[in-house]
């Protein structure tokens, strides 16, 4: 599927969970500069090495987050990693304020399930909720009930 045939919805972000995502990247530099003071090597290379470190995460898992709806895919993008879900294997989508790990930057999100096992969920927070499910409903032919989508 290429790009272009791909809208693509950006992960809300709560406030909380911007503070908590901007203390590491300047504790990290923080770190850094505190050892430049200091003119001490072994303590400039611990963080330098935690610079990286916590700039790699960010870029693996965090930056961008974002969900694109194709014409036959969602498309869920953390970091370098995509999870490509079939339109049809989608069964519902629901509000949820679930905390568990997921890629999403908010707790308003939208519960995915494709099925009934553990791993069947996959949760969301996409920023223009209603154009996304307004989008998503119009591409997999489910019926809009509501803030959720379900199978006829």
């Amino acid at each position: 599927m290429s790009d272009v045939s791909v809208t693509w919805f950006p992960s809300k972000v709560d406030w909380w969970l911007r503070i908590a995502l901007f203390l590491p990247p300047i504790g990290s530099l923080a770190a850094l500069g505190s050892s430049f003071a200091n003119q001490d090597r072994a303590e400039t290379m611990i963080a330098a090495a935690t610079c990286v470190g916590v700039g790699a995460l960010y870029v693996l898992f965090v930056i961008p987050i974002r969900y694109g709806i194709g014409p036959e895919k969602l498309i869920v993008r953390f970091g370098v990693f995509r999870q490509r879900i079939t339109l049809d294997a989608i069964e519902e989508v629901s509000p949820t304020h679930n905390p568990l790990s997921s890629p999403a930057l908010s707790i308003d999100r939208l519960a995915v399930r494709t099925g009934s096992g553990l791993l069947s969920t996959t949760m969301i927070s996409p920023t223009d909720r209603e154009a996304f499910l307004t989008l998503l409903a119009a591409n997999s032919a489910m019926r809009r009930d509501d803030g959720r989508l379900t199978r006829d």
